[in-house]
């Protein structure tokens, strides 16, 4: 019986999970290009902050990656962080795609994911 019970819990959530996965991709499609561009500078700047607090916190607690982290690690956070703002300027004086932001962040994003996978603050 609960397994029965428990059967149809996880069928109704997982029902209840699709419907809001097409809600949501409902929603993205109607959005335009500078609105998903929008979207997606706000996902990039969560993603750096979220990479910069996971970064230094891994370094404090191993600091024989202290060298890579202040002569790598900072100077591309540095420059995605222009790179940021510049796609945010951009956003407010013309319309973008996200094609634009990923061109102009993308590149410093990676590299700033592949040293922290060397120095073992992320998992790939």
């Amino acid at each position: 019986m609960k397994r029965k019970v428990l059967s149809v819990f996880v069928s109704l959530m997982l029902i209840n999970l699709l419907i809001g996965c097409a809600t949501v991709q409902e929603q993205w499609t109607k959005l335009t290009p500078d609105e998903k561009a929008r979207v997606i500078i706000n996902d990039l700047q969560m993603q750096l902050s979220s990479l910069w607090d996971t970064g230094k916190a891994y370094v404090e607690t191993n600091p024989k990656h202290q060298d890579v982290w202040k002569q790598k690690i900072v100077p591309l956070f540095d420059i995605a962080n222009r790179n940021l703002k510049m796609v945010i300027v951009l956003a407010q004086t013309k319309q973008i795609t996200p094609a634009e932001v990923y061109e102009v962040i993308q590149p410093s994003l990676n590299s700033i994911i592949l040293l922290l996978v060397n120095i073992g603050a992320i998992k790939p």
